[in-house]
């Protein structure tokens, strides 16, 4: 890096460099976290791979511009890594990450509606579930309350399923079975589910509508996990239940089947759009640019204001040419 009199100390210059490396990582990591939808390593990975070359690079053209021997060979390699500064470095931050972090912001108001969006399918999941639940207890209860009349006569699979669940031929027994099911699908063991459901929703509204930078892309996976996890938990408390449809056939009660439902998702959890339009938001942005350019100017000088060593004549050299003490 650049160096006055004291090779070994701290310039301006090289807090410069320091400041814009770092601004190079955070907007590269930042950026790169839109692309991927929140894949936290792969987004660390890529702006410390980015940033690493970058200040790799800047280390080699200052040393190549403070060589002391072979002048023109270095002035050959500090010029050929410049350029390649130039056209790998620069296009890198702005494809991996720079240019995307300020496309996505440009569009946020947008992008906020899409995952309110994919929140309200997940809602109609659970408008389905309670509908559904609600209409399978009232047709079990009213089954098993014909079926305990004076008189009737239940058939041998309707018996043992009474039996396992200490069902007896009364209609306060029929009764209290719909009310315990009841509580448990639709009642309060399932209002503790769904209250942590309405919790994790209430974060990652909280969230995107703030536009917390870091947070939002996780939130986009946060989204998709907790769409997989209400689906599972709602199938398992329906298939569950095992609430059967009783019928008279052959002049006995018997069962016919049993309600139960596969929970998912309307359109399936692949329809999201808000992890979608994170990854895939297109345009260009001027600010973007301009922030891409002061980042590599911020970097780059101090490779401009680096001392170099020049050769007067065919044996002088003097070290007082290209470079200022900052």
């Amino acid at each position: 890096m650049a160096t006055n009199k004291k090779k070994d100390s701290i310039t301006v210059a090289n807090i410069m460099a320091i400041f814009g490396l770092v601004a190079l990582l955070v907007f590269t990591y930042l950026g790169h976290s839109y692309m991927s939808g929140g894949e936290i390593g792969w987004d660390i990975a890529i702006a410390v791979i980015i940033t690493s070359f970058a200040a790799f690079l800047l280390w080699f053209m200052v040393k190549a511009k403070e060589a002391e021997n072979n002048l023109d060979k270095w002035r050959i390699i500090e010029y050929a890594t410049l350029a390649f500064y130039i056209v790998t470095v620069i296009p890198l931050s702005a494809a991996f990450g720079i240019m995307h972090f300020f496309v996505v912001n440009d569009k946020k108001e947008e992008i906020k509606e899409l995952a309110q969006s994919d929140l309200n399918k997940i809602e109609e999941m659970f408008t389905d579930y309670k509908d559904f639940e609600s209409g399978a207890l009232s047709v079990t209860g009213t089954g098993l309350r014909t079926a305990t009349d004076a008189g009737q006569v239940c058939d041998e699979q309707l018996n043992k399923f009474m039996a396992d669940n200490n069902i007896s031929h009364t209609h306060e027994s029929a009764n209290n079975f719909e009310n315990i099911q009841r509580t448990t699908l639709i009642g309060a063991g399932f209002e503790t589910f769904y209250q942590s459901y309405l919790d994790q929703k209430s974060e990652i509204e909280g969230v995107i509508n703030g536009w917390s930078l870091i947070q939002v892309p996780r939130k986009a996976r946060s989204i998709e996990e907790l769409a997989k996890s209400a689906e599972e938990e709602l199938t398992r408390l329906s298939n569950d239940a095992q609430l059967p449809i009783i019928a008279v056939q052959n002049n006995k009660h018997t069962i016919t089947g049993f309600q139960k439902k596969d929970f998912k998702i309307r359109d399936g959890i692949k329809s999201f759009q808000f992890k979608k339009a994170l990854k895939k938001a297109k345009g260009f942005s001027i600010t973007a640019t301009l922030v891409l350019l002061l980042i590599h100017a911020l970097i780059l000088f101090n490779y401009i204001v680096a001392h170099r060593a020049l050769t007067l004549g065919v044996s002088k050299r003097v070290e007082e040419d290209g470079g200022r003490s900052l």
